[in-house]
C-alpha cells in the first residue's frame, strides 16, 4: 500500500490576496478582535468557528472567506498579541539589558493572555508583528556578539525561560478562584501535618516559602531565574573584538 503524502504546510500569510471586490462587509480586524475577546475569556477551548460567528452575528461564510480554519485564525490572533511585545534598543543599555526588557515585555503579554503558551512552536510565527519582534531580538542578541546558530540558541534559551516560567504563573492565576498560598496552605494543613514526620523539610519549606508567596515573590523568583540565564549567556558569549564595542 503507498503511503499517504502528508499535507503540504501552509499558513494564512502566504495565502494569495482575494481581490477586494468580492470582500464581505466584515473585515479581518474585526474577525481577530471577536476571536481575541473569546481567547482572553475562555481560553482555546472557548474559541471555535462556529462561536465566532455568533458573536459576530455573521455567518460562516463571511469567516471563512478570511481564514481557512481555526489554525489560520489563531495564527493572526498570535500575531495580534505580539505586537504587545517590546524589544529595548541595545544601543541605549547593552544587549543585556535589551534581552531582560524583552523577556519582561514577553511575560506581560503572556500573563494577559495566558492561552498563547501551548500555541508557542506550533507553528511558525510569520505575521507583522511576530517578525518584527524577531528582527529587534536578532539585532539586540547580536550586540552582544553572538551570530549564527549561537545567536539561535540565545535568544531562544530566553524565550523558553520565559514561557516556561510565565506559563505555570499564568495557570496558577488562571485555575485560582480568589484562593491565595496562604489560602491553599491553611486547606493543607492536616496534610502537611501527616507528612512532617517523614518530610519535615519539605512540610517546613512549604509552610515557610510557598506561604509567603505574593507578587513579589513570584517576582523575585522570574527575576532570579531570569538572571541565571543572562549570566550563562554572558559566560558563553564570544569576547568582544576591537572596535566592535558589543556591551
Amino acid at each position: 500500500m503507498t503511503a499517504k503524502k502528508a499535507a503540504a504546510p501552509s499558513s494564512v500569510w502566504t495565502r494569495p490576496a482575494r481581490a477586494r471586490r468580492d470582500q464581505p462587509t466584515l473585515t479581518r480586524d474585526q474577525i481577530v478582535d471577536a476571536a481575541l475577546a473569546l481567547l482572553d475569556a475562555e481560553g482555546l477551548d472557548g474559541l471555535s468557528m462556529r462561536r465566532l460567528g455568533t458573536r459576530l452575528n455573521s455567518g460562516a461564510t463571511s469567516v471563512y472567506w478570511h481564514v481557512a480554519n481555526k489554525d489560520e485564525l489563531l495564527e493572526l490572533a498570535m500575531d495580534r498579541v505580539m505586537a504587545e511585545v517590546a524589544v529595548p534598543d541595545p544601543a541605549d543599555g547593552g544587549w543585556r539589558a535589551a534581552a531582560a526588557g524583552y523577556a519582561r515585555s514577553l511575560r506581560a503579554m503572556i500573563h494577559r493572555h495566558p492561552w498563547t503558551v501551548t500555541l508557542f512552536g506550533s507553528r511558525p510565527m510569520l505575521g507583522p508583528n511576530s517578525t518584527r519582534v524577531l528582527d529587534e531580538v536578532l539585532v539586540a542578541f547580536g550586540a552582544g556578539g553572538f551570530t549564527g546558530f549561537d545567536l539561535e540558541y540565545a535568544w531562544s534559551l530566553v524565550v523558553d525561560y520565559v514561557i516556561g516560567a510565565a506559563g505555570s504563573e499564568a495557570s496558577w492565576q488562571v485555575n485560582q478562584t480568589g484562593a491565595s498560598a496562604a489560602d491553599w496552605i491553611g486547606a493543607l494543613g492536616p496534610y502537611l501535618a501527616g507528612i512532617r514526620a517523614d518530610r519535615p523539610q519539605l512540610a517546613a519549606h512549604i509552610e515557610e516559602v510557598w506561604a509567603k508567596e505574593t507578587g513579589d515573590v513570584l517576582e523575585g523568583r522570574f527575576a532570579f531565574g531570569l538572571g541565571c540565564v543572562l549570566d550563562g549567556l554572558e559566560a558563553r558569549r564570544p569576547p568582544a573584538r576591537e572596535g566592535r564595542g558589543a556591551s
